[in-house]
């Protein structure tokens, strides 16, 4: 038979367990909201999860004053109805021990409360009939009635009196058990520490609960220790005072805390191995990632030797100076010489993407003359943009120098215009404007083009992506320059960004500090 997924076997614990248990996320919202919190407070866990806890619970819930102790609260339904609840609180850390969330497991106390309350007024009835026997009858059906535990002990530590309750939890009979030390209820290994803190007491007498923040254990007859909770009250009597102990025996909530616990080590367990085979991978796919940039560096660098020698001889060829050529054969030369140079073009944006994803991108500063680079870049766009009966117009207002990588902002500029030429269409217009803004200088590339659809606005800067065809109906490029637009921008401290709208043209605009040296220092 296969056994239940974890998952399943969590749920059904949370829904086995009688207490209330809530998980939220460092937030404050409810990430866990178990069947027993829903048959507490009223509250489904569809109209819980994922928000705030109501505005009926203390929570900010004082994490920082109660993690790791029992405190009580008095919260009030989703009826209305109010209720006490003793609060356990444990912090939820993940594999590095960092806190993820908080786990606070709730029990209702009211009955216990109301027991309390009516063990004090028992004993207050208890003294002012001492005298009557009818009184004290009446005192100790009570005391036989009480769910709990009760025993008194005199100043000696005796015991002087006890309900049926204390008989069957400990498995002695009454007569056993009258006028013994009360530490024949008590673990050997605990009797010590205990008539210390019994002494204690006797100095300051006082209605609280016993160990408040420990581990409290009783024995019974048979030898077995079990988990308690005490709580210790001082009673008048003739020969001064003498001390009432409630007993409750927690060892069912105490199982459902050990399960508990041992689920959040499981799964804390088990997160810890996820994340190391997450660490894992990602070493293996930045090793993967690294082997590829230095592959195509190579590769880059192997074919631009024989590209370079077939570019050279054919403009020797198209010289003609080993002979004439005819009409076909210069045709030929011509595609030869223009499609190495393209595939030259393509070969050097691929080293340059490697060269800066590998770090090795060096830039060299210089102050320069904004206006001058960019007519230098259009001189040579000019162009292509004729042959497409393209307006290219500028507006230059960058008064002084840019301190930035000469050739590395001509390549910037130069791979913006070409993708404008590109994607316009014959007649339309291509502008470049430039200004300063905020100490950095403000370049824009602004074309009447296809335009680019908004949802594709952050895929344009990623590697080898294309955003579609050019308008001579084809792709065009290694769907690189972009992305090396992009790093080299962001090299220099700047950013870059796109407004666009299919059909209705792009703008690219890239700011680069004027200042190198000044944005270094900032």
């Amino acid at each position: 038979m296969p056994s239940k997924h974890p998952t399943e076997v969590l749920r059904a614990l949370l829904d086995a367990v009688p207490a209330g248990i809530i998980v939220l996320d460092p937030g404050g919202r409810v990430r866990l909201w178990s069947h027993g919190a829903e048959l507490l407070f009223g509250w489904t866990a569809e109209e819980i999860l994922d928000r705030p806890l109501p505005p009926v619970f203390p929570l900010d819930l004082q994490l920082h004053h109660v993690e790791g102790r029992s405190v009580e609260w008095r919260i009030q339904r989703k009826d209305g109805v109010t209720i006490a609840v003793a609060v356990r609180i444990a912090p939820w850390r993940d594999a590095e021990g960092s806190p993820a969330g908080t786990l606070a497991v709730l029990d209702d106390i009211t009955q216990r409360h109301r027991m309390e309350q009516q063990l004090q007024d028992l004993m207050q009835q208890e003294k002012a009939a001492r005298s009557q026997a009818e009184s004290e009858r009446r005192f100790r059906d009570l005391l036989e009635a009480a769910p709990d535990a009760i025993i008194e002990v005199d100043r000696d530590g005796r015991i002087v009196l006890l309900n049926r309750v204390t008989e069957k939890m400990f498995g002695y009979p009454r007569e056993q058990l009258l006028g013994q030390p009360v530490e024949l209820l008590i673990p050997e290994d605990l009797r010590t520490i205990h008539h210390s803190h019994r002494g204690q007491y006797w100095s300051k007498p006082q209605t609280r609960t016993m160990g408040s923040g420990l581990s409290l254990f009783a024995k019974r007859k048979d030898g077995t220790r079990f988990p308690v909770e005490i709580g210790l009250s001082p009673v008048k009597s003739e020969d001064g005072f003498r001390v009432t102990a409630i007993i409750r025996d927690i060892s069912e909530r105490k199982q459902s805390d050990d399960r508990i616990h041992a689920i959040q080590e499981k799964y804390t367990r088990e997160l810890a191995e996820t994340n190391r085979e997450l660490a894992a991978r990602n070493r293996e796919i930045e090793r993967a990632n690294r082997l590829k940039s230095e592959f195509l560096a190579s590769m880059s660098h192997e074919l631009r030797t024989p590209l370079h020698t077939i570019i050279g001889f054919s403009e020797l060829l198209a010289e003609q100076l080993q002979g004439p050529l005819n009409e076909k054969q210069q045709r030929f030369i011509q595609h030869i010489h223009k499609d190495s140079l393209h595939l030259l073009e393509l070969i050097n944006d691929v080293l340059d993407l490697s060269k800066i994803e590998a770090g090795k991108s060096d830039l060299r500063y210089e102050p320069f003359d904004v206006s001058s680079a960019i007519e230098e870049v259009l001189s040579s766009i000019r162009p292509q943009g004729l042959a497409k009966s393209l307006h290219i117009e500028t507006e230059v207002a960058v008064p002084t120098a840019l301190e930035a990588d000469r050739v590395r902002f001509k390549q910037i500029l130069f791979n913006l215009l070409s993708n404008a030429v590109k994607f316009t269409p014959e007649g339309g217009t291509v502008r470049v404007e430039a200004l300063v803004r905020d100490g950095f200088a403000e370049i824009s590339v602004i074309d009447t083009g296809i335009g680019i659809p908004s949802e594709e606005h952050e895929s344009v800067f990623d590697k080898f992506y294309q955003v579609g065809h050019t308008t001579k109906g084809v792709r065009e490029g290694t769907g690189l320059g972009l992305a090396i637009t992009k790093k080299l921008v962001e090299e220099h401290g700047g950013n870059i960004r796109l407004k666009s709208e299919r059909g209705k043209g792009s703008r690219f605009t890239f700011t680069l500090p004027l200042d190198h040296a000044g944005e270094a220092r900032a």
